[in-house]
């Protein structure tokens, strides 16, 4: 059951890095993402529809195709929800909402086994340690592989972005730019100079930090640019909005041409 972090090892090469989020509960839809070569796959527990056991079966149709990393995104910050998760075996953790460097710490002391952190030792029976026939080789690689990845989402995490990045274990801070811009009671106003300015503040500490930076995108065009603004890793696209896309253009395209 055990695989090394195959998206923490290019991030740390400097590699700039795409990923897919995954907001259905589809085992289909997660193994066809996987086939097309993501560096990531991201299960979204926060606005996504699937529960634990579709979270499992999905990484096991990822699994059967693909080595790409595959992290979830919690509903919150919180212990139970994060072991949980973890238990499941997925490669990396995305937290909303981080606003502070106590928040960080008790994320990464969620996900961490004591002396580390507060997890709870189930790692004998859970899929995480192969049902116990990994669960050595589980333990002693946990804090080197898992990605542990903190969302910046308010105004007040921007300011917070120093200690934040200070923290031991978290890997990547994730500006979320619509809950970011809804700080500041703009939401989705991106072309708002207050909002682009928070946003900018927000890259540009990050980068002057020693974590990753990371951020959603819309199409290939922002994509492209959101590396050239040096971001190393990019949620470019989610299963439900290509499939919608892909659909639309298709019909439009047909009736067009009646």
């Amino acid at each position: 059951m055990y695989q090394s972090n195959t998206l923490k090892k290019k991030l740390k090469a400097g590699n700039q890095t795409a990923a897919c989020w995954i907001f259905s509960n589809s085992s289909d839809m997660a193994e066809i993402l996987a086939g097309a070569g993501f560096d990531a796959l991201m299960i979204d527990h926060e606005h996504g529809s699937g529960s634990l056991m579709t979270a499992v079966d999905q990484h096991r149709a990822i699994r059967s195709v693909s080595d790409t990393t595959v992290l979830m995104r919690v509903p919150w910050n919180d212990t139970v929800l994060i072991k949980r998760a973890l238990d499941i075996g997925v490669e990396g953790i995305m937290i909303p909402s981080v606003n502070t460097g106590a928040e960080a710490e008790a994320a990464v002391q969620a996900c961490r086994y004591p002396p580390d952190g507060i997890r709870s030792a189930g790692f004998g029976a859970a899929r995480a340690g192969g049902y116990g026939r990994t669960k050595q080789e589980y333990l002693e690689n946990l804090n080197k592989d898992l990605m542990i990845i903190c969302q910046i989402e308010t105004k007040e995490a921007v300011g917070n972005i120093e200690e934040i990045a200070a923290v031991d274990g978290v890997d990547m801070l994730f500006i979320g730019p619509y809950d970011l811009s809804g700080s500041i009671k703009k939401l989705g106003q991106f072309d708002d100079p207050e909002v682009k300015a928070l946003f900018e503040e927000a890259r540009d500490k990050i980068i002057a930090s020693p974590k990753s930076l990371g951020t959603i995108s819309s199409g290939i065009e922002q994509t492209n640019e959101r590396f050239a603004d040096g971001f190393d890793f990019v949620l470019c696209c989610g299963d439900t909005s290509l499939v919608s896309s892909a659909a639309d253009n298709l019909l439009a395209n047909i009736r067009k041409a009646r």
